[in-house]
């Protein structure tokens, strides 16, 4: 192979290597007074061809935690449907109850996040889903109450000894084909 051919080569590939190697330099380095002035250029490179989140390693943690739970009568206590199902999950794990938890959580999750965005009952296709399963547990004629709790922590690093949380609730009612909120 030509030699000054070889020499260019080399000299473009050690080139491009120490281009890139300040380019990350500079995307990992603090703020100074001259980061305006090149930050846009090397986030774009670094976001186009390098990108990297930590989401795998380290998620971000939970800020809040969601509960469903129901009554079929104002007597009677609130049934927690996803304890139970975690609780049978856990016992026998190759059972399809882990994933039924999912559409409850789903369920609950969709329904709280309409409520919050203000929309229309006719506008969730959810509550329906929801009536039919608390027509399933309680019967064609039992009017239904439920109840969607959303229990915020003030800091995860003391979730379990903090008392002072901050709870948004939903809770309505459910009878043959309508819904009253509370």
């Amino acid at each position: 192979m030509n030699t000054p051919l070889l020499h260019i080569l080399k000299l473009t590939l050690v080139s491009t290597l120490v281009a890139h190697l300040g380019i990350h330099a500079l995307y990992l380095a603090p703020n100074n007074p001259a980061t305006p002035q090149y930050m846009s250029f090397v986030d774009n490179y670094m976001g186009t061809f390098f990108t990297q989140n930590w989401h795998l390693f380290a998620p971000e943690p939970a800020t809040s935690s969601l509960q469903l739970s129901y009554r079929c009568h104002s007597l009677q206590a609130w049934n927690f449907p996803l304890n139970d199902m975690l609780e049978a999950h856990k016992s026998l794990p190759v059972m399809a109850t882990g994933k039924q938890t999912y559409v409850l959580q789903h369920l609950a999750r969709e329904i709280f996040n309409s409520k919050i965005l203000k929309k229309t009952d006719a506008a969730m296709d959810e509550l329906h889903i929801l009536q039919r399963y608390l027509q399933d547990q309680c019967g064609e004629q039992a009017a239904a109450e439920v109840r969607i709790q959303r229990v915020f922590t003030q800091d995860y690093s003391k979730r379990f000894t903090n008392t002072e949380v901050r709870t948004e609730t939903f809770t309505f009612g459910i009878k043959q084909e309508s819904f009253a909120w509370n």
